[in-house]
């Protein structure tokens, strides 16, 4: 989330505002959110509903530690314009790699400039 808030100028050119959803608990979520002072809407997703939802459950990623998430999603960055249009949409390889800033620059140039 830290490299987000790189794009911070370009993100609220364009009104963008960054949804995270993930499988950290809400009060992990709001110490993170402290900790590293980012501005974003942060969803916790425990029970991976929204997750599945969108088809972005990680197969290959299971913690089978009890107390935790039963698995990770991938890590997925959709763009949407003001009408809720889907623009477009970048997925990890890897659940411990997100959109490269500069990747998602030129995307907001691209479909939202």
């Amino acid at each position: 989330m830290r490299r987000w808030e790189e794009l911070r100028p370009e993100l609220d050119a364009h009104g963008v505002r960054i949804v995270t959803v993930c499988t950290d608990l809400p009060a992990q979520i709001r110490a993170g959110r402290r900790k590293h002072g980012l501005d974003a809407v942060m969803l916790s997703d425990r029970d991976l509903a929204v997750t599945d939802q969108y088809g972005i459950r990680n197969q290959g990623v299971h913690s089978g530690v009890p107390g935790q998430a039963k698995a990770l999603p991938i890590p997925t960055t959709v763009l949407t314009d003001a009408q809720g249009v889907v623009r477009w949409i970048d997925q990890a390889e890897t659940y411990q790699r997100r959109s490269d800033p500069e990747r998602v620059r030129t995307a907001l140039e691209t479909h939202l400039g």
